[in-house]
Formats: C-alpha cells, structure tokens, sequence
C-alpha cells in the first residue's frame, strides 16, 4: 500500500487556500448578471399603448341670428330683411335661422339677435325676459322701442307716406294731371290713405287741371271693396278711362291678374304699393318700404346689445323696367322723398 506522507505544514497550507477560494466565491463584490426579461423600452411602449386617446372637446355654439317671420307681412319687407341678414351674419361669422310664428323655446343659448318681421309678434314681452339679447321689430305697429328692442318703421305713418308718393308720382307721370286712385275697403287707414294721395299729387300739379279735353276735377279717388272690385272692374276701369284718365294708383290689395290685364289692354298706366304678377307694359313703378339700410346700420349697436333706437324704412321706387319714368322725373321723385322722410314735406297740409 502507497503512503502519503503529508506534513502538517503542507497541510495547513492546503486548508488556507481553500478558504479564501470560498470567502471569494461568497464575495458582494462580485459582478452578477441577471438576463433582462424585457427588452428596453418595452414597458413605455406597453403603458402608452394602453393608455386611451382624449376625449375631443364639443365645438363652440356658432352664434345665431333669429329671423322670426309674424302675420299680414308684405313679401318685400320679408325679401329684404332675409337678404340683409344673410350679409351681415357672413360678414360676422354668425348663422340665420329663420322660423315662423313665434315661441319662447326658439330663443336657444346661441341666439344674440332677434329680428322680428309683420305683425302679432310680442317682441317686446320676450325681450323683457332676455335682456342679454338684442331685438328689432319691422313691419308690427304695436311695437315699442326698448332697452333692447329697436324698432324699423312705423306701418301706420309708412301707409300714408306710400300713398302721398303714390300721389305725386302719379302726377309726375301723367301727360295732362289726368289721374285716379283705387283704395282697398278694408283697409283701416283708407280714409287717410285717400288724403295723403291727394296732397301728393297736389305737390306737383296743385289744382291738376287738364289742358285737354274732357275736363275734370282731378285727381280723383275711389274707396271700394275687394268684392266690388273682383266682380265690377271692367265698369270701374272704364268709368276712370271714358274721363281720359291716363295713370292710377291701384292698391294692391284689389289686384287680381284679369285687372291687370284689363287696364294694360286700355293702355292705362299703373302705379301701385304691390310688384306684378309678370312684367307689363303699362307699369310705371311700384312703390315699397325697404327696411335694409336701417337694418345694416343698427348692425354693430345690435350685436353690442346697445339701447334701442327707433329707425325709418327706405323709400324705394321699383319696377321700372318699360322706362314710363324718365331719369329727369325719377329724380325729381327720388328729391320729394328726401324732402318727406327728412320731414320738409307734410303728409297734410298740399301746398
């Protein structure tokens, strides 16, 4: 048997160098790698998956303007005011709603402006109750300037300026003063509709007294009713035409198109309150209340909720198209508007 001899020297020596191997296996020193289980960036990229989009926010109400259209309202004034508002509400950046009648619920948070066309409409009671809102009334003669509400025209005060003009155009028309009206029945203001005419066309011709036969009294006017004038007008129409009278004011409510036919067959020339049906040759013009121009202006003072203020219609003379009116005389009418709506003229008193 082989005997290692092995000296406690050696022995000891052995036994040292095995402790140290284990004390610096057993070292905190020591570097220690932990495999990764997740890639860099992984968990950023997992949570901002996750996370969800943002809610987008609901877009700002487009401020409106709210065209509320009444009863017994003339086409034009509606015509006109719809025309306006859509200029001023794109140049403002603003929405036109329009509806008919009228309704508390209509006023939205949206709505700044109110603008109220013919009659029946209580703008006034409304705009007590939204004093952060503008209003105006055209068109309503039961209308009141507030502290919010404006209000364009005055249908009582517009009729008989409508008549006058109606008056005095006739008059500057006519070859010979030789000149009639046809007033409504119904309507309330006829008796003064018939003096406004009158003095009208007293302004241009004062006594009117034709230089040709046959000779009258002019002008002359006639009140008659929508029946009488549906079933009777040929008689009527001759009656004006057997006396030579050239031109007639015919309140449009008698209208009807076998009248207009008649008189442009007599050759009668027309002046009225109402368009016609279709271009005639006997049509000299017609005369209309355009709310616009007070409109636009109003416009910045309405959108600031200023005071209200009341403000007159424009007279305007349409219809024109066969030249019955000369430039000259279309002048000298446009110069008697100026003179009456500046109140140089009175609607009374014929000169």
């Amino acid at each position: 048997m082989l005997k290692i001899k092995i000296s406690f020297r050696t022995l000891t020596l052995i036994l040292i160098t095995i402790l140290l191997v284990g004390l610096a296996a057993c070292s905190p020193d020591a570097p220690s790698e932990t495999p990764s289980s997740e890639e860099p960036g992984l968990e950023t990229e997992i949570l901002s998956t996750l996370e969800a989009p943002p809610t987008p926010l609901p877009p700002e109400p487009q401020p409106t303007v709210l065209l509320i259209i009444g009863e017994q309202v003339d086409p034009f004034l509606i015509t006109q005011t719809q025309a306006m508002l859509e200029h001023l509400v794109e140049t403002s950046s603003m929405k036109l709603l329009s509806e008919e009648g009228l309704t508390p619920e209509m006023v939205t948070p949206e709505v700044q402006v109110v603008v109220g066309v013919g009659q029946n409409l209580d703008l006034n009671t409304l705009a007590a109750q939204q004093p952060g809102l503008s209003f105006v009334t055209i068109g309503n003669p039961g209308a009141v300037v507030a502290d919010n509400v404006s209000v364009i025209g005055d249908p009582s005060i517009e009729a008989q300026q409508l008549a006058f003009l109606a008056g005095y155009l006739s008059a500057v028309v006519s070859k010979d003063n030789k000149i009639a009206a046809l007033i409504a029945e119904e309507s309330p203001m006829r008796d003064f509709l018939a003096e406004s005419y009158q003095v009208g066309a007293r302004f241009y011709c004062g006594i009117c007294h034709p230089v040709f036969p046959p000779y009258n009294t002019f002008p002359k006017w006639e009140i008659v009713s929508l029946t009488t004038v549906a079933s009777d007008f040929v008689s009527i129409i001759d009656s004006y035409a057997n006396i030579g009278v050239d031109v007639m004011f015919v309140h449009g409510a008698l209208f009807s198109p076998e009248l207009r036919d008649y008189m442009e067959e007599l050759g009668v020339k027309v002046v009225s309150d109402r368009s016609p049906d279709i271009l005639r040759s006997n049509w000299a013009g017609t005369l209309a209340m355009d709310p616009a121009p007070a409109l636009e202006a109003l416009w910045l003072d309405l959108l600031a909720v200023a005071p209200g203020k009341q403000a007159p219609s424009s007279m305007v003379l349409m219809d024109l198209q066969m030249g019955l009116v000369s430039p000259g005389r279309q002048r000298l009418f446009e110069g008697m508007v100026a003179e009456l709506q500046s109140g140089m003229v009175s609607l009374e008193i014929a000169p």
